[in-house]
Parts: structure tokens; C-alpha cells; sequence
């Protein structure tokens, strides 16, 4: 399935109930995660959905920490920056940081909204990361934080950002201004949508997006409507 191949001009699908759990549904808990024996000591998260659907593990945030744990290694992220936006409670930046703690000089900074704050915090100081990890906060839209905007980033992850439709041009602004002429975007998202698709139509004529197959999870993610793309480095 092409993510872009969709040329119906009907009106947006209504917002549904799924797309924002019920904070009820999921009670507050510490999770463990080793992304199916790729990350050794497993990760452990606060899972909390009171401040937010942020606050879970998503699907779209395995596919893409377990895509980042299997292609990179400590050597090629020695002094990277690395940005991870949307991060909810931190799954994929903090599980970039645990298993590449080695990366010398690496700069990693886990980005959400005011609610999310506090959960990333948490997460990163139960994973003994708060010397690799940078917990920001990062309104789409705004001014980037002086501490990230001072230099190029090198690399941007993203999982999720794409279910709710009012923030999509201030996502697109964000990425936009972050993105220098070297630098890759790892997007993962769930198609859910037709908005989702028009969102990334209006990536694709900004930026040089490319939707990725060769990564060991792709045909259980195009069954569940979950794609992988990225804004390569030139």
C-alpha cells in the first residue's frame, strides 16, 4: 500500500474515540520492555494515561525503537543530536539511549508538550539515563528551545505525532525548521485517517519524504496500517 495513493477529496472521518483512550482503560503501572530481546537491560516505563494518550506505549514507537536498535550502533552516533519529538513518556529516545550508552559526546533530547513533562522525567531517571537524556519541552508551532536550535540536528524520531488533525501544520512547521540539509527524520505512524494521509502529502511536497520496506517488521505494519518513512540526509 502506497501511503500517498489516496485521491478521495471527502470530508475528514470524525475524530474517533479510539484515537484518545479513556484514561480508565489503561490504570497507571511500571511496564518492561526489551523490544523482543534486542535491549538488554529491558526498558521499564511509567505507563500513566492521566495527563494524556502520550502517556502508553504505542505501537508505531516499537516499530521505530526496534527499527533505530537494529540499524545503529555506538560508533555511528558518537556526537550526533538527536531529537525525539511528541516522545509521550520518552519510549523511543530513551531506548536509543540505553542501548547506545557508549555512543561518546551523543546529545539526545526527549520533546512533549507541558503534561507529558513529568512522566519523561520520571522515565528517564528510572532508567538511570538523566546523563544522556535531555527532557524539553517542545510546543509545535513555537520557537525551538535555544538549547536544540543551536546546532543542526542530526537526527529526528517521531512515533505517533499524526492523530490529531488541528496540530498537523504546526508539526509540519516544527519539522521544517528542524530539518537542515543533513539531517534524517525516522517517522512512524498509524494510518488511521484520511486527514493522516493529507498530512503527509503536504510533508512530501516539503520535504524528500520516502516510505521504507526494508525493515523486519513490514508486513505485520502495512496489516495494521502502520508505516515507517523517512526524510533522508543528503
Amino acid at each position: 500500500m502506497n501511503i500517498f495513493n489516496d485521491s478521495s477529496d471527502s470530508e475528514v472521518e470524525p475524530f474517533s474515540e479510539e484515537l484518545v483512550p479513556n484514561a480508565a482503560r489503561l490504570e497507571a503501572r511500571i511496564t518492561e520492555t526489551d523490544f523482543d530481546g534486542l535491549l538488554s537491560p529491558p526498558l521499564k516505563l511509567h505507563e500513566d494515561l492521566a495527563r494524556g494518550c502520550g502517556g502508553m506505549i504505542w505501537q508505531a514507537g516499537n516499530t521505530l525503537a526496534k527499527y533505530v536498535i537494529r540499524n545503529y550502533d555506538s560508533e555511528k552516533l558518537k556526537g550526533k543530536r538527536i531529537v525525539e519529538l511528541g516522545a509521550g513518556g520518552g519510549l523511543v529516545g530513551l531506548a536509543m539511549a540505553s542501548k547506545f550508552r557508549g555512543a561518546g559526546d551523543m546529545k539526545l533530547w526527549i520533546t512533549d508538550q507541558e503534561p507529558m513533562m513529568d512522566l519523561m522525567k520520571r522515565n528517564t531517571e528510572l532508567n538511570e539515563l538523566t546523563n544522556k537524556v535531555k527532557v524539553s519541552l517542545l510546543n509545535w508551532g513555537e520557537p525551538i528551545p535555544a538549547s536544540i536550535a543551536k546546532a543542526p540536528i542530526d537526527i529526528i524520531l517521531a512515533a505517533d505525532c499524526v492523530y490529531f488533525e488541528p496540530a498537523f501544520p504546526l508539526l509540519e512547521q516544527t519539522l521544517v525548521e528542524l530539518v537542515d540539509k543533513d539531517t534524517l527524520v525516522l517517522f512512524c505512524y498509524k494510518k488511521r485517517r484520511r486527514a493522516d494521509i493529507r498530512f503527509m502529502k503536504a510533508i512530501h511536497k516539503r520535504l524528500n519524504v520516502t516510505q521504507m520496506k526494508d525493515f523486519q517488521e513490514f508486513e505485520e505494519c502495512s496489516k495494521e496500517s502502520i508505516f515507517l518513512s523517512a526524510i533522508p540526509s543528503h
